[in-house]
Protein backbone atom coordinates (compact mmCIF):
# COMPACT_ATOMS: atom_id res chain seq x y z
CA UNK A 1 0.00 0.00 0.00
CA UNK A 2 1.11 3.77 -0.78
CA UNK A 3 0.53 4.80 3.07
CA UNK A 4 4.08 4.36 4.03
CA UNK A 5 5.45 6.56 1.51
CA UNK A 6 2.53 9.15 1.78
CA UNK A 7 2.72 9.39 5.54
CA UNK A 8 6.81 9.58 5.39
CA UNK A 9 6.92 12.57 3.41
CA UNK A 10 4.05 14.14 5.64
CA UNK A 11 6.89 13.96 8.22
CA UNK A 12 6.67 15.65 12.16
CA UNK A 13 5.00 18.79 11.22
CA UNK A 14 1.73 17.24 10.11
CA UNK A 15 1.62 14.61 12.44
CA UNK A 16 2.74 17.11 15.17
CA UNK A 17 -0.14 19.38 14.02
CA UNK A 18 -2.85 18.15 16.41
CA UNK A 19 -0.38 18.30 18.91
CA UNK A 20 -2.31 21.22 20.56
CA UNK A 21 -5.86 20.40 19.30
CA UNK A 22 -8.08 22.52 21.82
CA UNK A 23 -10.19 20.01 24.30
CA UNK A 24 -13.95 21.03 24.10
CA UNK A 25 -15.73 23.00 26.56
CA UNK A 26 -18.05 20.91 29.26
CA UNK A 27 -21.27 20.48 28.17
CA UNK A 28 -24.01 22.83 27.89
CA UNK A 29 -26.42 20.00 28.15
CA UNK A 30 -26.36 16.87 30.03
CA UNK A 31 -27.12 14.88 27.48
CA UNK A 32 -26.12 16.74 24.43
CA UNK A 33 -22.46 17.21 22.95
CA UNK A 34 -20.48 20.58 24.13
CA UNK A 35 -20.81 23.38 21.34
CA UNK A 36 -18.00 23.37 19.10
CA UNK A 37 -16.22 26.88 19.39
CA UNK A 38 -12.15 26.44 19.14
CA UNK A 39 -11.51 26.67 15.07
CA UNK A 40 -8.51 24.84 14.25
CA UNK A 41 -6.34 26.21 11.00
CA UNK A 42 -4.17 23.17 10.26
CA UNK A 43 -4.78 20.89 7.62
CA UNK A 44 -5.83 17.33 9.16
CA UNK A 45 -3.88 14.02 8.31
CA UNK A 46 -6.80 12.85 6.66
CA UNK A 47 -6.78 15.85 4.25
CA UNK A 48 -3.38 14.99 3.11
CA UNK A 49 -3.31 11.86 2.95
CA UNK A 50 -6.33 11.74 0.39
CA UNK A 51 -5.72 15.40 -0.88
CA UNK A 52 -9.11 16.78 -2.24
CA UNK A 53 -7.89 19.54 -3.51
CA UNK A 54 -6.27 17.80 -6.76
CA UNK A 55 -9.68 16.63 -7.37
CA UNK A 56 -11.88 20.03 -6.72
CA UNK A 57 -10.65 21.65 -10.33
CA UNK A 58 -12.72 18.32 -11.65
CA UNK A 59 -15.30 18.33 -9.63
CA UNK A 60 -16.85 18.60 -5.95
CA UNK A 61 -19.94 16.90 -6.19
CA UNK A 62 -22.50 19.55 -7.29
CA UNK A 63 -25.97 17.84 -8.03
CA UNK A 64 -24.87 15.06 -6.05
CA UNK A 65 -27.50 14.32 -2.53
CA UNK A 66 -25.60 12.59 0.55
CA UNK A 67 -28.20 10.97 3.00
CA UNK A 68 -26.89 10.79 6.49
CA UNK A 69 -28.31 8.75 8.44
CA UNK A 70 -27.45 9.37 11.80
CA UNK A 71 -28.56 11.78 14.63
CA UNK A 72 -29.37 14.76 12.52
CA UNK A 73 -27.67 17.74 11.14
CA UNK A 74 -27.02 20.52 12.37
CA UNK A 75 -27.42 23.43 9.30
CA UNK A 76 -26.31 26.72 11.41
CA UNK A 77 -22.79 25.50 11.62
CA UNK A 78 -20.71 27.97 9.52
CA UNK A 79 -19.18 25.54 7.28
CA UNK A 80 -22.52 23.60 6.61
CA UNK A 81 -24.60 26.33 5.67
CA UNK A 82 -26.71 26.30 2.35
CA UNK A 83 -25.80 23.11 2.20
CA UNK A 84 -28.07 20.75 4.30
CA UNK A 85 -31.73 20.13 3.80
CA UNK A 86 -34.49 19.97 6.00
CA UNK A 87 -34.66 16.06 5.80
CA UNK A 88 -36.53 13.97 8.47
CA UNK A 89 -36.63 12.43 11.94
CA UNK A 90 -37.58 9.33 11.32
CA UNK A 91 -38.00 9.10 14.99
CA UNK A 92 -40.09 11.47 16.13
CA UNK A 93 -41.44 13.29 12.92
CA UNK A 94 -40.59 16.58 11.35
CA UNK A 95 -36.66 17.80 10.56
CA UNK A 96 -33.68 16.75 11.33
CA UNK A 97 -31.15 20.13 10.72
CA UNK A 98 -30.12 19.78 14.22
CA UNK A 99 -27.87 17.70 16.32
CA UNK A 100 -28.08 16.99 20.01
CA UNK A 101 -25.09 14.48 19.58
CA UNK A 102 -22.99 16.09 17.29
CA UNK A 103 -22.78 12.82 15.33
CA UNK A 104 -24.55 13.39 12.48
CA UNK A 105 -22.56 16.68 12.19
CA UNK A 106 -19.67 15.56 12.20
CA UNK A 107 -20.02 12.85 9.36
CA UNK A 108 -21.73 15.50 7.24
CA UNK A 109 -18.53 17.66 7.75
CA UNK A 110 -16.58 15.00 6.72
CA UNK A 111 -18.40 14.74 3.28
CA UNK A 112 -19.42 18.32 2.46
CA UNK A 113 -17.73 21.18 4.61
CA UNK A 114 -17.49 23.73 2.71
CA UNK A 115 -13.58 26.02 2.64
CA UNK A 116 -13.32 28.96 4.72
CA UNK A 117 -10.56 31.32 4.99
CA UNK A 118 -7.71 30.53 7.35
CA UNK A 119 -9.22 27.11 8.35
CA UNK A 120 -7.65 24.03 7.26
CA UNK A 121 -10.29 21.44 7.14
CA UNK A 122 -12.90 20.66 4.07
CA UNK A 123 -15.40 18.09 3.57
CA UNK A 124 -14.43 16.20 0.54
CA UNK A 125 -17.21 16.92 -1.53
CA UNK A 126 -18.18 20.33 -1.11
CA UNK A 127 -20.80 21.19 -3.27
CA UNK A 128 -22.95 18.16 -2.40
CA UNK A 129 -25.67 18.10 -0.86
CA UNK A 130 -27.05 16.85 2.74
CA UNK A 131 -29.96 14.72 3.00
CA UNK A 132 -30.18 14.00 7.19
CA UNK A 133 -32.33 11.38 8.41
CA UNK A 134 -32.24 11.05 11.99
CA UNK A 135 -32.23 7.55 13.20
CA UNK A 136 -30.65 8.04 16.74
CA UNK A 137 -30.66 10.28 19.38
CA UNK A 138 -28.73 7.68 21.90
CA UNK A 139 -25.40 6.63 20.77
CA UNK A 140 -25.22 3.90 22.83
CA UNK A 141 -28.02 2.06 20.81
CA UNK A 142 -28.44 0.70 17.10
CA UNK A 143 -31.10 1.64 15.61
CA UNK A 144 -34.58 -0.52 15.58
CA UNK A 145 -34.51 -2.08 12.24
CA UNK A 146 -37.86 -0.95 11.14
CA UNK A 147 -36.50 2.86 11.70
CA UNK A 148 -33.17 2.20 9.73
CA UNK A 149 -35.17 0.43 7.03
CA UNK A 150 -37.24 3.66 7.10
CA UNK A 151 -34.61 5.97 6.58
CA UNK A 152 -32.82 4.05 3.68
CA UNK A 153 -36.02 3.71 1.59
CA UNK A 154 -36.93 7.64 2.26
CA UNK A 155 -33.35 8.40 1.35
CA UNK A 156 -33.90 6.48 -1.82
CA UNK A 157 -37.10 8.04 -2.76
CA UNK A 158 -35.80 11.89 -1.85
CA UNK A 159 -33.29 11.26 -4.39
CA UNK A 160 -29.82 10.50 -2.43
CA UNK A 161 -27.55 9.44 -4.55
CA UNK A 162 -25.12 8.17 -1.51
CA UNK A 163 -26.53 6.93 1.56
CA UNK A 164 -24.26 6.76 4.63
CA UNK A 165 -25.26 4.64 7.32
CA UNK A 166 -23.52 6.78 10.44
CA UNK A 167 -25.07 3.68 13.44
CA UNK A 168 -24.06 0.39 13.97
CA UNK A 169 -26.07 -1.64 10.99
CA UNK A 170 -28.45 -4.14 12.11
CA UNK A 171 -28.59 -7.54 10.99
CA UNK A 172 -30.50 -7.95 7.57
CA UNK A 173 -34.69 -8.77 8.68
CA UNK A 174 -37.66 -8.32 6.20
CA UNK A 175 -37.63 -4.67 6.62
CA UNK A 176 -34.09 -3.94 6.12
CA UNK A 177 -34.05 -6.56 2.98
CA UNK A 178 -36.68 -4.25 1.26
CA UNK A 179 -34.92 -1.08 2.15
CA UNK A 180 -31.55 -2.46 0.62
CA UNK A 181 -33.49 -3.42 -2.05
CA UNK A 182 -35.22 0.15 -2.77
CA UNK A 183 -32.10 1.75 -2.79
CA UNK A 184 -30.62 -0.84 -5.36
CA UNK A 185 -33.61 -0.18 -7.51
CA UNK A 186 -33.07 3.32 -7.14
CA UNK A 187 -29.84 3.13 -8.04
CA UNK A 188 -28.62 4.49 -3.98
CA UNK A 189 -25.17 3.56 -2.76
CA UNK A 190 -25.44 2.66 0.76
CA UNK A 191 -22.29 3.08 2.43
CA UNK A 192 -22.02 1.65 5.96
CA UNK A 193 -19.20 1.12 8.60
CA UNK A 194 -17.93 -2.20 9.31
CA UNK A 195 -19.17 -2.39 13.22
CA UNK A 196 -16.94 -5.28 15.59
CA UNK A 197 -17.73 -4.75 19.09
CA UNK A 198 -19.09 -7.53 21.12
CA UNK A 199 -22.54 -5.38 21.49
CA UNK A 200 -23.30 -4.23 18.48
CA UNK A 201 -24.77 -6.45 15.77
CA UNK A 202 -22.44 -6.45 12.54
CA UNK A 203 -23.92 -7.15 9.40
CA UNK A 204 -22.25 -10.38 8.06
CA UNK A 205 -25.10 -11.72 5.89
CA UNK A 206 -23.31 -11.95 2.46
CA UNK A 207 -26.78 -10.82 0.43
CA UNK A 208 -26.67 -7.57 2.70
CA UNK A 209 -22.76 -7.27 1.89
CA UNK A 210 -23.56 -7.22 -1.97
CA UNK A 211 -25.73 -4.50 -1.64
CA UNK A 212 -23.47 -2.06 0.70
CA UNK A 213 -20.16 -0.84 0.77
CA UNK A 214 -18.66 -1.54 3.85
CA UNK A 215 -15.98 0.44 5.63
CA UNK A 216 -13.44 0.52 8.49
CA UNK A 217 -10.67 2.84 9.65
CA UNK A 218 -6.73 3.29 10.05
CA UNK A 219 -4.98 5.93 11.46
CA UNK A 220 -2.01 7.93 11.27
CA UNK A 221 0.65 4.50 11.45
CA UNK A 222 -1.78 2.36 9.28
CA UNK A 223 -3.19 0.43 12.51
CA UNK A 224 -6.53 -0.81 12.52
CA UNK A 225 -9.14 1.29 13.94
CA UNK A 226 -10.84 -0.43 17.08
CA UNK A 227 -14.30 -2.22 16.02
CA UNK A 228 -13.66 -3.05 12.53
CA UNK A 229 -14.72 -6.39 12.09
CA UNK A 230 -14.96 -8.75 8.52
CA UNK A 231 -16.39 -8.66 6.01
CA UNK A 232 -14.84 -5.07 5.61
CA UNK A 233 -14.59 -3.72 0.92
CA UNK A 234 -12.12 -0.46 1.67
CA UNK A 235 -10.47 1.36 4.60
CA UNK A 236 -10.13 4.94 4.97
CA UNK A 237 -9.05 7.23 7.91
CA UNK A 238 -10.96 6.46 10.86
CA UNK A 239 -9.04 7.64 13.98
CA UNK A 240 -7.87 11.03 15.29
CA UNK A 241 -9.63 12.58 12.22
CA UNK A 242 -11.14 16.38 12.17
CA UNK A 243 -14.43 17.42 11.80
CA UNK A 244 -17.31 19.74 12.81
CA UNK A 245 -19.33 20.41 15.82
CA UNK A 246 -22.42 21.43 16.78
CA UNK A 247 -23.86 25.27 17.79
CA UNK A 248 -20.55 26.44 16.63
CA UNK A 249 -17.77 27.13 14.18
CA UNK A 250 -15.26 25.09 15.59
CA UNK A 251 -13.93 21.60 15.24
CA UNK A 252 -13.39 18.27 17.58
CA UNK A 253 -11.32 15.57 17.27
CA UNK A 254 -13.06 11.87 17.57
CA UNK A 255 -12.53 8.34 15.76
CA UNK A 256 -14.67 5.71 14.44
CA UNK A 257 -15.61 3.59 11.18
CA UNK A 258 -18.90 5.89 10.78
CA UNK A 259 -16.01 8.35 10.31
CA UNK A 260 -14.22 6.73 7.94
CA UNK A 261 -17.46 5.74 6.00
CA UNK A 262 -18.03 9.50 5.56
CA UNK A 263 -14.99 9.67 3.36
CA UNK A 264 -15.78 6.86 1.04
CA UNK A 265 -19.57 8.63 1.07
CA UNK A 266 -17.94 12.01 0.36
CA UNK A 267 -15.65 10.15 -2.27
CA UNK A 268 -18.66 8.53 -3.99
CA UNK A 269 -20.40 11.83 -4.39
CA UNK A 270 -17.22 12.77 -6.47
CA UNK A 271 -17.00 9.80 -8.69
CA UNK A 272 -21.26 10.09 -9.40
CA UNK A 273 -20.33 14.47 -10.25
CA UNK A 274 -17.50 13.35 -12.44
CA UNK A 275 -18.81 9.88 -13.98
CA UNK A 276 -22.74 10.51 -14.02
CA UNK A 277 -23.37 7.65 -15.80
CA UNK A 278 -21.95 5.36 -13.72
CA UNK A 279 -24.68 3.11 -11.63
CA UNK A 280 -24.14 2.60 -8.07
CA UNK A 281 -22.42 -0.60 -8.44
CA UNK A 282 -20.52 0.76 -10.81
CA UNK A 283 -19.22 3.26 -8.54
CA UNK A 284 -18.91 0.85 -5.87
CA UNK A 285 -16.45 -1.30 -8.02
CA UNK A 286 -14.60 1.74 -9.25
CA UNK A 287 -13.76 2.76 -5.45
CA UNK A 288 -12.54 -1.10 -4.77
CA UNK A 289 -10.56 -1.15 -8.30
CA UNK A 290 -8.69 2.19 -7.97
CA UNK A 291 -7.94 1.54 -4.33
CA UNK A 292 -4.09 1.18 -2.58
CA UNK A 293 -3.81 -2.54 -2.76
CA UNK A 294 -2.75 -4.40 0.63
CA UNK A 295 -0.25 -7.13 -0.59
CA UNK A 296 -2.45 -9.71 0.00
CA UNK A 297 -4.89 -11.62 -2.00
CA UNK A 298 -7.71 -9.29 -2.05
CA UNK A 299 -10.50 -8.87 -0.45
CA UNK A 300 -8.58 -9.54 2.65
CA UNK A 301 -11.04 -10.17 5.62
CA UNK A 302 -9.65 -7.58 7.14
CA UNK A 303 -8.39 -4.80 5.04
CA UNK A 304 -10.70 -5.38 2.37
CA UNK A 305 -9.64 -4.27 -0.97
CA UNK A 306 -7.28 -1.84 0.67
CA UNK A 307 -7.41 1.59 1.40
CA UNK A 308 -9.43 4.50 -0.58
CA UNK A 309 -7.43 6.22 -3.31
CA UNK A 310 -9.17 9.59 -3.93
CA UNK A 311 -7.64 10.26 -6.85
CA UNK A 312 -7.52 7.34 -8.97
CA UNK A 313 -11.19 6.72 -7.98
CA UNK A 314 -12.31 9.97 -9.71
CA UNK A 315 -9.73 10.07 -12.56
CA UNK A 316 -8.82 6.19 -13.42
CA UNK A 317 -9.80 4.72 -16.92
CA UNK A 318 -11.15 1.59 -16.18
CA UNK A 319 -11.20 -0.53 -19.35
CA UNK A 320 -14.25 -2.38 -18.05
CA UNK A 321 -16.63 0.97 -17.98
CA UNK A 322 -15.96 0.95 -21.53
CA UNK A 323 -19.55 0.38 -22.97
CA UNK A 324 -20.91 -2.50 -20.41
CA UNK A 325 -22.36 -2.37 -16.92
CA UNK A 326 -19.39 -3.36 -14.26
CA UNK A 327 -20.61 -6.61 -12.81
CA UNK A 328 -20.65 -6.98 -8.82
CA UNK A 329 -17.50 -8.63 -8.67
CA UNK A 330 -14.02 -7.98 -7.40
CA UNK A 331 -12.25 -5.79 -10.18
CA UNK A 332 -8.69 -5.84 -11.23
CA UNK A 333 -6.58 -3.11 -10.18
CA UNK A 334 -6.16 -0.15 -12.06
CA UNK A 335 -3.04 0.36 -13.52
CA UNK A 336 -1.62 3.50 -11.87
CA UNK A 337 1.52 4.37 -11.52
CA UNK A 338 2.47 3.50 -7.52
CA UNK A 339 5.57 5.36 -6.09
CA UNK A 340 8.08 3.14 -4.89
CA UNK A 341 8.38 2.57 -1.10
CA UNK A 342 10.83 4.22 1.13
CA UNK A 343 12.33 4.02 4.95
CA UNK A 344 9.23 4.55 7.51
CA UNK A 345 11.33 4.62 10.38
CA UNK A 346 11.79 8.46 10.73
CA UNK A 347 8.23 8.69 10.40
CA UNK A 348 7.51 6.31 13.32
CA UNK A 349 9.71 7.85 15.17
CA UNK A 350 7.44 11.24 14.90
CA UNK A 351 4.42 9.49 15.72
CA UNK A 352 5.91 8.07 18.82
CA UNK A 353 7.37 11.78 19.69
CA UNK A 354 3.85 13.78 18.66
CA UNK A 355 2.15 10.84 20.76
CA UNK A 356 4.17 11.97 23.61
CA UNK A 357 3.25 15.26 23.06
CA UNK A 358 -0.43 15.11 21.83
CA UNK A 359 -1.41 11.96 23.51
CA UNK A 360 -2.83 13.67 27.08
CA UNK A 361 -5.00 16.52 25.01
CA UNK A 362 -6.66 13.49 22.36
CA UNK A 363 -7.67 11.34 24.92
CA UNK A 364 -8.97 14.57 27.20
CA UNK A 365 -10.87 15.13 24.26
CA UNK A 366 -12.38 11.78 24.09
CA UNK A 367 -13.34 11.60 27.52
CA UNK A 368 -14.98 14.92 27.45
CA UNK A 369 -17.24 13.96 23.96
CA UNK A 370 -17.48 10.54 26.05
CA UNK A 371 -19.16 12.03 28.87
CA UNK A 372 -22.79 12.79 28.35
CA UNK A 373 -22.79 8.89 27.28
CA UNK A 374 -21.08 7.74 30.61
CA UNK A 375 -23.87 10.22 32.51
CA UNK A 376 -26.40 8.39 30.35
CA UNK A 377 -25.36 5.15 31.20
CA UNK A 378 -25.09 5.88 35.32
CA UNK A 379 -28.70 7.01 34.83
CA UNK A 380 -30.05 3.99 33.71
CA UNK A 381 -28.07 2.22 36.38
CA UNK A 382 -30.14 3.88 38.77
Amino acid sequence: MRRVTRWSRLGLAAVLAFAGMPVPAAAAAADCAPPARTVVPDLPWAQQWLRPQRIWPLTQGAGITVAVLDSGVDAQVRQLQGRVEPGLDVLAGGRADDDCLGHGTFVAGIVAAGSQPEVGFAGLAPQARILPLRVAVDDDQPPPETVLATAIGTAAQRGARVIVVGTPMVRAGAQLRAALEEAQARDALVVAASWGSTDREVPVDPWVGERILSVGGFDPEGGLVSGTAAPVDLMAPGAGVLSLGPRGSGHVVAGGNAYAAAYVAGAAALVRAHHPKLTAAQVKQRLLATSDRVPRQVPDPQLGHGALDLYAAVTAVLPAERGAAVPNVPVPPADIARPQPVDDRAFRVAVAVAAAAGGLTVLMAAVALAAPRIRRRRARAR
